[in-house]
């Protein structure tokens, strides 16, 4: 089944302000204390001049009050009440309805260090880059490499893809509206994975970025039950393809496929664990990655069952042992 996508630009409603930051933090039903927690730290920055778009994407309990507390505390917050659409179409309302300069983005249980505003903007308005991005910290580790912007497009959308010289995050970074204003957002809902989506847009049309480095973020690692997570996986990467074709108008290069297969290998396979009936239903799309996803597996039991998919097999992976068992026999003598 193909999937047929439609890509919307956003509408920008208000004039841009010159000096003023937009905040843009989708929101659905996360745990009141965290959210508090990053509404928290938006309030603790150095940097005054901005403005927090709070999308409250059809959340239940008690999150919208706490969303209309916070806009009576402080007239810079600015709430949005909408039907659930997913993360992306939620940043999509906040982008319609910012004023900044420039934009950042939050997620709605992470926190900023107080200084993140003023760092990330101090180093915006020094070079005039179209972003900048910083360090993060999680739990259990601190991430974020200096990368050299390459005047090559595919190069660094390739770079951002394998996420280990540059993030394709969003909250790591500041981003000059006019660029953001030009991300091309897929009428879909997405709750995993919006990230790329946007990011490699954004360099896309990016000419100069540059890296602070200080860590100024903190992410809370947070995941899907193991039953959820290969459907909402596999949608993703279908999006994200369809994404790449259309800001590559349909031939992707051949350095950003391969950063793709490379990235996004383990998805691929989650595919061949879904029940029958929804593997029929992402069959063709999944058929496309194959060819890609067979250049770059090194193990032969793999491989093989990579090809017999391309050949229209439905579950292949059933083969997997045997095809293993054979290969080792063959191998000893």
């Amino acid at each position: 089944m193909k999937t047929l996508m439609n890509f919307e630009l956003p509408q920008m409603k208000y004039p841009k302000q010159e000096g003023l930051i937009s905040i843009i933090v989708p929101i659905y039903n996360t745990k009141n204390d965290s959210l508090k927690e990053c509404l928290d730290s938006i309030l603790a920055q150095t940097f005054e001049n901005w403005e927090a778009i709070l999308v409250n994407d059809g959340s239940t309990a008690d999150t919208g009050n706490i969303l209309d507390e916070y806009a009576k505390k402080d007239s810079r917050f600015v709430v949005i009440h909408k039907q659930n659409e997913g993360t992306l179409l939620a940043r999509k309302t906040g982008l319609e309805n910012s004023k900044g300069e420039f934009i950042a983005n939050i997620d709605h249980d992470d926190t900023y260090y107080p200084q993140f505003l003023e760092r990330m903007y101090a180093k915006i308005t020094e070079t005039s880059a179209d972003f900048v991005w910083c360090k993060y910290q999680t739990e259990s580790f601190c991430q974020g490499l200096d990368y050299r912007w390459n005047t090559d497009i595919s190069e660094n959308i390739a770079a951002m893809l394998t996420h280990q010289k540059i993030s394709y995050l969003m909250w790591d970074k500041l981003v000059k509206r006019e660029i953001y204003a030009r991300v091309h957002f897929p009428i879909v809902h997405i709750v995993y994975g919006e990230d790329p989506i946007q990011a490699l847009q954004v360099a896309l049309h990016s000419k100069t970025s540059i890296f602070v480095p200080e860590s100024l973020y903190y992410h809370k690692l947070t995941g899907f039950s193991s039953v959820q997570r290969p459907l909402v996986e596999i949608r993703f990467i279908i999006v994200l393809n369809n994404v790449l074709k259309n800001i590559f108008n349909g031939i992707v290069h051949e350095n950003v496929t391969k950063a793709f297969s490379l990235r996004y290998t383990h998805i691929i396979y989650s595919y061949f664990f879904l029940d029958k009936k929804t593997r029929i239903q992402f069959k063709d799309e999944i058929r496309q990655f194959l060819p890609g996803l067979m250049k770059v597996e090194k193990k032969f039991n793999l491989k093989a069952c990579l090809f017999l998919a391309s050949k229209g097999m439905e579950f292949p992976f059933e083969l997997r042992e045997c095809v293993r068992k054979i290969y080792v026999k063959i191998k000893g003598k």
